[in-house]
C-alpha cells in the first residue's frame, strides 16, 4: 500500500501489451467467442474487442435478444474486405484509408457505427473534396446524417454547378437534395439558363418515376431571368402530360423580380498586390532618378477627386489594414480582399480559366527584422473571402511565377533566393514543380535549360492551349507537360525601339488571348516594346508603343504597365510615377490602342513600381466595399483614334 500522497508509477506499454496480445489471439482464432459471417468470408473475432469500438455491435451483444446468445452472425450487404479493415481497426488502433476505399468504408462504419472510423472517414473526404466526387460525396453524407460533411459537399457543389449538373452523379441525385440545390442562392452560374437544363436534364433521366417531382423541381428555375425566347421553348422535351398545367402554374406565379443567383452578380476585377513592405517602396520608388525618355504626351481627363479619401495600399506592417486591394472598371468601385496569412509578402498569384484563386511562396517574417522564403499555398475561397491552406510546395520560393495549364498549377522560379528583387534570376537552374489539385499534392518537373538570359530578370511565364511559354528577355523557351521537356523557341524577334514605349521601369509583363501572347518587356536597356507571338504561326510582331503619358515632368522610365485581359480585351493598366492610372485597350483587329480610360489615384493609393496585377470575377457581396466614389466627368469614347501632344493632334501609326 502507497502512502498518503505518493503516486503510483504506471505501466504505459501494458495496454499496448494487452492490445497486441488480443491480436494474436484474433490471427490465430484463441479464445474467440463470435463469428462473423459475410457471404463466403468467417471472421473469428472476440465479442469484447468489436464491443468496445461499435454501437452496433455493443448493442447486438448486450441486448439479450437472440443475437446475443448466438455464436454465428450473419452479416448481409457488407463487404468482407471493408469489414476486414475496421475489424483491424479494432485490434490494432490502425486505419488505412484511400482514395478508392474511402467511401465504401465510411458507408460501412456509419451501418455499425465504428466512431472513430466515422471521423477518420469523414476528415480525409473533407481533405479530398473536389469537383470530381462533390456531387457523390454531398449524397453520401446525406444518406448518413454528417452535416459537417454535407455542408461542405454542398458549397463545392454550388460554386462548380456548371460543371458537375451535367455528370452521372448528378443525375443521381434524390430528389430532395435537388431541390436543395436548384432552390439556392449561392450558385455560382452566370445565366439562370443553366439551372433550367440541370431540372431538364435530372427529369428526362428517369421521366417515368419522376414525373410526380415535375412542378416542384420546375418551380424552383427562376423563369423570369431566363431571356424571352427561352421562357417560351424551355419546357420542350420534357415530359407531356401535365406540361400545360404546369406551364400555366409558372407563369401565373411568377415573380415580378428575380433574386440573382451569387454567380449572376460576379464582376471582372483587377486585383492590386503590393507584395512589398513599406519600407521597400520608399526605398526603391519614391527616390528613382528621373529619365530624359518623355517625349509623347496624352490628353488627361479632369479629375474631380481631391476632395476624396485617400485610400493607400496596406503594408505589411500594418495589420489591421493588411488586404488586397480590387478595382471594377464597370462599376467604378473599389473593394478590399484579405490578404494571406502571417503577413506574406513577395508571394506569386494565380488566376486559373475556371477563376479559381492561388497564391503561393513568397517570404513572411523570421527574426530580428528579417524575412525567410516560405513553401506555402493557398486557394482564395470567394464566397468567404477567406484564403484556404493547401499542401506546401516542394521548395521555398519567393515571387514565384505561376501557370495554369492542362488542369496543373505550375510554379516557376524564384527558388532558393536564386531570383533578386525584380524577379531577376541569379542560378543557372530555374526550378518548376506542378500541383495537383484532384490530389492536393506537388511533384517536381524537369528544370529550364541553361541559359545566359537566366541572368537576368524579367521573366514571364504563361500557358497557350498545351503549352507553358517562358520569355525572358532575348530567349523564349516551349514546356509540354504531356512530355515533361523544354524547347528553346528559335523564332526571330523584330524588336523595335517604339519612341517612349521604351525604358519602363518594373517587370515585363504578359497576356495571353487566343493563341496569342501580348508581351511588354519592362527593364531598360533600349529594347523595350510591346510584342505579340502568335503560337499557331511560331512568329513574332511588334506592334505599336504603348502611349505614355508625361505630366507635371514625370519621366517614361518611371511608368509601369501590367499587361492583362479584361473582358475578353487585351489591354495594359499603367501607373505613371505621380500616381496617375489608366487602363488602355488594345483592338488586336485593327492593331491599335484606344483612348485611355482613365482612374483616379485615390482609388488604388499608391503602387510601388513593383506591384503585380491580376483579374478575376469576384462577387461584390461577398467583399468590403471601400468609401470612394468615382468622379462626375464622363470618359472618351472607345472608338477615339486621336491623341492630344501639347496642342497638337498625333494619330497612332498603322501596321
Amino acid at each position: 500500500m502507497t502512502e498518503e500522497g505518493e503516486s503510483c508509477s504506471v505501466n504505459s506499454q501494458f495496454a499496448v501489451s494487452v492490445l497486441n496480445q488480443l491480436k494474436v489471439f484474433y490471427e490465430e482464432k484463441l479464445l474467440t467467442d463470435i463469428t462473423l459471417l459475410v457471404e463466403d468470408h468467417e471472421f473469428h473475432c472476440h465479442k469484447i474487442i468489436l464491443a468496445t469500438c461499435s454501437s452496433y455491435f455493443r448493442a447486438m451483444f448486450m441486448s439479450g435478444l437472440s443475437e446475443s446468445k448466438q455464436s454465428h452472425v450473419h452479416l448481409r450487404n457488407l463487404d468482407p474486405i471493408t469489414l476486414q479493415t475496421i475489424i483491424a481497426y479494432a485490434y490494432t488502433g490502425n486505419l488505412e484509408i484511400t482514395h478508392s476505399t474511402v467511401e465504401l468504408l465510411y458507408e460501412t462504419a456509419c451501418f455499425l457505427q465504428v466512431d472513430g472510423v466515422v471521423c477518420a472517414c469523414r476528415d480525409f473526404l473533407l481533405r479530398s473534396l473536389s469537383v470530381d466526387n462533390c456531387v457523390r460525396i454531398l449524397s453520401l453524407a446525406d444518406a448518413f446524417g454528417c452535416a459537417e460533411l454535407k455542408r461542405s459537399a454542398q458549397r463545392v457543389v454550388e460554386l462548380n454547378f456548371r460543371h458537375v449538373c451535367r455528370g452521372e452523379a448528378f443525375l443521381q441525385l434524390s430528389h430532395t437534395l435537388l431541390l436543395e440545390l436548384l432552390g439556392s442562392d449561392a450558385l455560382d452560374v452566370e445565366r439562370e439558363e443553366t439551372v433550367r437544363q440541370a431540372a431538364a436534364l435530372w427529369l428526362e433521366h428517369d421521366a417515368t418515376h419522376r414525373e410526380r417531382h415535375l412542378s416542384a423541381v420546375l418551380s424552383l428555375v427562376r423563369v423570369d431571368a431566363l431571356a424571352e425566347i427561352t421562357q417560351r421553348a424551355w419546357f420542350r422535351g420534357l415530359p407531356q402530360n401535365h406540361k400545360s398545367i404546369v406551364i400555366q402554374g409558372l407563369y401565373k406565379s411568377m415573380p415580378k423580380f428575380f433574386k440573382p443567383r451569387l454567380g449572376m452578380t460576379k464582376e471582372e476585377m483587377l486585383i492590386f498586390l503590393d507584395t512589398d513592405s513599406a519600407s521597400d517602396y520608399n526605398n526603391h520608388d519614391l527616390h528613382r532618378p528621373p529619365s530624359e525618355f518623355n517625349n509623347l504626351h496624352l490628353r488627361c481627363s479632369p479629375s474631380n477627386d481631391n476632395d476624396l479619401p485617400l485610400h493607400h495600399l496596406p503594408s505589411s506592417n500594418d495589420d489591421s489594414q493588411r488586404s488586397i486591394t480590387c478595382y471594377s472598371p464597370q462599376a467604378e468601385k473599389v473593394y478590399k480582399l484579405t490578404s494571406p496569412p502571417d503577413d506574406l509578402r513577395r508571394f506569386g498569384i494565380l488566376v486559373t480559366p475556371e477563376n479559381d484563386v492561388f497564391v503561393a511562396g513568397g517570404e513572411q517574417p523570421f527574426r530580428n527584422g528579417k524575412w525567410k522564403a516560405v513553401q506555402s499555398f493557398y486557394w482564395l475561397d470567394a464566397q468567404q473571402n477567406a484564403w484556404v491552406a493547401k499542401a506546401a510546395m516542394l521548395s521555398a520560393r519567393t515571387r514565384p511565377t505561376l501557370v495554369f495549364c492542362q488542369g496543373f498549377v505550375y510554379a516557376v522560379g524564384g527558388g532558393g533566393g536564386s531570383y533578386d528583387d525584380m524577379g531577376g534570376s541569379h542560378d543557372d537552374d530555374v526550378t518548376m514543380e506542378r500541383y495537383d489539385r484532384s490530389r492536393d499534392e506537388w511533384s517536381a518537373t524537369s528544370p529550364m535549360p541553361t541559359h545566359s538570359s537566366l541572368r537576368q530578370n524579367n521573366m514571364v511565364a504563361v500557358a497557350v492551349n498545351d503549352r507553358v511559354y517562358v520569355v525572358i528577355r532575348d530567349a523564349m523557351f516551349c514546356y509540354s507537360p504531356r512530355n515533361d521537356v523544354w524547347t528553346e523557341i528559335m523564332a526571330q524577334r523584330r524588336r523595335i525601339c517604339l519612341g517612349s514605349a521604351c525604358f519602363f521601369s518594373g517587370p515585363a509583363t504578359a497576356a495571353v488571348l487566343g493563341d496569342l501572347i501580348f508581351y511588354v518587356s519592362g527593364g531598360g536597356g533600349g529594347d523595350s516594346a510591346a510584342e505579340i507571338y502568335d503560337t499557331s504561326r511560331d512568329e513574332w510582331r511588334t506592334i505599336s508603343a504603348v502611349p505614355v503619358p508625361d505630366v507635371d515632368g514625370a519621366a517614361v522610365s518611371d511608368v509601369c504597365v501590367r499587361a492583362v485581359v479584361l473582358l475578353d480585351t487585351l489591354c495594359v493598366f499603367m501607373r505613371e510615377r505621380h500616381g496617375d492610372y489608366a487602363l488602355i485597350r488594345y483592338d488586336a483587329t485593327r492593331e491599335r490602342w484606344l483612348f485611355p480610360q482613365p482612374i483616379p489615384r485615390r482609388a488604388l493609393g499608391r503602387l510601388s513600381s513593383r506591384f503585380r496585377l491580376a483579374v478575376a470575377k469576384l462577387y461584390p457581396s461577398c467583399l468590403t466595399e471601400l468609401p470612394w466614389k468615382p468622379p462626375a466627368c464622363p470618359f472618351p469614347p472607345d472608338d477615339e483614334e486621336e491623341f492630344s501632344a501639347d496642342g497638337e493632334t498625333l494619330e497612332l501609326p498603322d501596321l
